[in-house]
């Protein structure tokens, strides 16, 4: 039982994030986030972040958004 619309030609549309050429060489490990860390919160409830002048990724809890090393909060 297939959709009749799901036949039209698609397109891919991708993010303005693909079009990035990748560096070929791996992001740095920055850390976590001052507020994981003060209420010890576990990994699987920490989301990502990159940040861009540290070329590395941290991971913080719930709205956190300032880079642990640099203070960078633009991504």
């Amino acid at each position: 039982m297939s959709d009749q619309r799901d036949d039209r030609n698609a397109a891919v549309i991708r993010f303005p994030q693909s079009r990035v050429s990748p560096t070929g060489k791996s992001a740095k490990y920055l850390g976590l986030g001052a507020m994981a860390k003060v209420i010890g919160a576990p990994t699987r409830q920490t989301t990502g972040h990159w940040c861009s002048p540290c070329q590395g990724l941290w991971y913080g809890y719930l709205l956190e958004v300032a880079c642990p090393v640099c203070g960078n909060r633009q991504g």
